[in-house]
């Protein structure tokens, strides 16, 4: 995009409300908006005042959103909305296209693939660590506690009508305690989220301490060129709930074969619940400072992130990068992993 005199790269970035600057050009305007910064802290950053830019051979004003910490310009939903983009895959090819009364430029990005992990990686690591059909449990965790805001009464909300052939599909999947709101999947099979809205509302807050992606990538130095990324199966359901807290998360379940209803309720944190995320994340965070504090590589050769339950590992040779192995310590402390979602 063509910014005054200057051209600049922008990441089209759908997840992003608000186009982004990280460098001042112009004036800084008077309106600004809260964003979660990498201490989890909410901190407020203003506006551009409007620019013009160039894309292709449409000229239009924009205001942006000026975030320093930010480690590239963002091209968000606003400014997509405004030049009517429209994202398609093709080919194994994603493709942003512009009208042509927009503009007259297509930008294209190869699809690559995933790469494997590498033999001598995949055998360091201990074959129970790979996912299974039951969640793994995190041996260290003490079991959280849910506490009621002062004068909360219980909640009872009656159990939405689901058709009996939805029971049936899922069946399957109701006895590793997964919640009872079914979502139907491309594939036909069911996706079960839980609607705790209503606990939600009566249970205590606690501050939603997570990282923003973009600040945590700031810290990766460019001589880092090896990279190991986890993804934790199941995450939440690793963390216990101690048994008083369990019933505030019951549901009821309708045997699909005779008809009959129960009350069922969960073990482990569950998916909807407003404290899930934190919880998991400083209980991770705690076991992650341990791995590191006794570890047999130098703290200084790698640098470990972590983004909810994605952990990234990354060095500057590939030995290193293999010999890091937090695997076996995570499956050691409970956790299962992804064998998909993790890559060297």
């Amino acid at each position: 995009i063509q910014l005054g005199h200057k051209e600049v790269k922008f990441l089209i970035d759908t997840g992003a409300m608000y186009s982004v600057l990280n460098y001042l050009q112009g004036q800084i305007g008077d309106k600004k908006r809260t964003i979660v910064g990498a201490t989890g802290k909410e901190e407020k950053w203003p506006f551009l005042q409007p620019l013009d830019l160039c894309f292709g051979n449409k000229v239009l004003t924009h205001e942006f959103l000026y975030v320093p910490e930010c480690p590239i310009p963002l091209l968000g939903r606003d400014l997509l909305a405004k030049l009517d983009a429209v994202i398609t895959f093709e080919n194994g090819e994603l493709i942003m296209k512009i009208p042509k009364s927009k503009t007259g430029q297509i930008l294209m990005i190869k699809k690559k693939p995933v790469p494997s992990i590498p033999r001598e990686a995949e055998d360091a690591v201990i074959s129970s660590v790979w996912e299974t059909d039951i969640p793994g449990k995190a041996k260290l965790a003490q079991p959280a506690h849910v506490e009621l805001k002062e004068g909360a009464r219980a909640i009872l909300v009656k159990q939405y009508p689901i058709k009996p052939e939805t029971w049936q599909g899922i069946v399957k999947i109701i006895k590793f305690n997964t919640p009872i709101f079914p979502v139907k999947k491309p594939s036909g099979e069911y996706r079960l989220v839980q609607d705790l809205r209503a606990i939600n509302k009566i249970t205590k807050d606690i501050y939603p301490v997570v990282t923003n992606p973009y600040t945590l990538l700031t810290s990766i130095k460019e001589i880092y060129k090896w990279f190991t990324v986890i993804d934790l199966k199941d995450a939440f359901f690793c963390i216990p709930l101690d048994k008083e807290s369990r019933k505030l998360f019951a549901f009821e379940w309708e045997n699909p074969g005779n008809g009959r209803k129960t009350q069922l309720t969960w073990e482990r944190l569950p998916q909807g619940y407003k404290k899930s995320l934190t919880l998991f994340r400083n209980q991770l965070a705690k076991e992650l400072e341990i791995w590191t504090e006794n570890g047999q590589v130098p703290r200084d050769q790698y640098l470990l992130l972590q983004y909810v339950d994605y952990i990234l590992i990354t060095t500057e040779e590939k030995a290193i990068c293999i010999e890091v192995t937090i695997e076996n310590s995570l499956g050691m402390g409970g956790y299962k992993l992804e064998k998909a979602g993790s890559l060297l």
